[in-house]
């Protein structure tokens, strides 16, 4: 029973599973936080990754390769990894970007707040969307859809078998892409609000121009944007979970594309 901890295949195989588990943890949300010790994220790798590599495929070869041939192979994998989970943060990307816009037109930006889980800064309202992100990511089984992710990579792409498809890149450039659409329709009725609230106030200082509107034009931002970014809570997390789902199903038809 023991003979199996020093067969080469199996324990080349483990290696490579832990590297692709590896690269997707330390780069996805929730478990890529700060907040989390990277002593802890290489633990859950290491024990997740424990029990997946006996349902992957194994790799040909064992420890009688060249070291170009290693330090390829582990690339690849990180490359699998890192992708995968930067994508995933990629759609908080999007919910911080969208709340980025209120406060711009709001005229918040100026006003930073310490993110945690990244250690950057942030404007206001795209921190309280991020908290709320991540609350409705690990409500909805955020973390799952990762570990499901990781899993299904396996079986899509063999360890050490990745190709360099120009589509599967032409797909990922594209998720990239919809960051700035995602953000548009998750915050679309704060940002219209304001937007036409800044149009009115455009037309009143033609009309009137006795109107301060560095008076009267900020706090009435303020208010507008506030008032509709809070009845707008109760559609956001309708949105972001329908993104999200859509999110991932992306993510796997990317790593189809990557399998060839």
């Amino acid at each position: 029973m023991f003979d199996q901890l020093f067969d080469p295949v199996l324990l080349m195989t483990y290696f490579f599973t832990v590297l692709r588990a590896g690269g997707i943890l330390f780069t996805s949300p929730v478990f890529g936080s700060t907040m989390v010790k990277p002593q802890i994220r290489f633990a859950v790798a290491i024990l997740f990754a424990a029990v997946m590599y006996r349902f992957a495929p194994p790799v040909s070869y064992g420890f009688d390769v060249s070291p170009l041939f290693l330090v390829l192979q582990i690339a690849r994998e990180l490359l699998i990894g890192i992708a995968i989970g930067t994508l995933t943060s990629t759609l908080f990307s999007a919910v911080q970007l969208g709340g980025y816009l209120i406060d711009f037109q709001m005229g918040f930006s100026m006003v930073n707040v310490m993110d945690p889980e990244s250690g950057g800064s942030f404007s206001y309202i795209s921190q309280v969307q991020n908290v709320l992100t991540i609350l409705i990511f690990v409500a909805v089984g955020g973390p799952r859809l990762i570990i499901e992710a990781i899993a299904y990579s396996y079986q899509v792409i063999p360890l050490g078998a990745l190709t360099f498809s120009v589509n599967a890149f032409k797909f990922g450039v594209d998720l990239f892409a919809k960051v700035f659409i995602i953000a548009v329709c998750i915050t679309a009725p704060p940002v219209i609000s304001l937007m036409a609230a800044n149009a009115i106030l455009g037309v009143m200082a033609r009309i009137i121009p006795q109107i301060n509107l560095l008076v009267v034009g900020f706090p009435l931002k303020i208010a507008v944007g506030l008032f509709m970014f809070m009845m707008s809570l109760q559609f956001f997390y309708v949105a972001f979970e329908k993104v999200m789902f859509s999110y991932f199903k992306n993510i796997r038809e990317m790593m189809r594309l990557f399998a060839g």
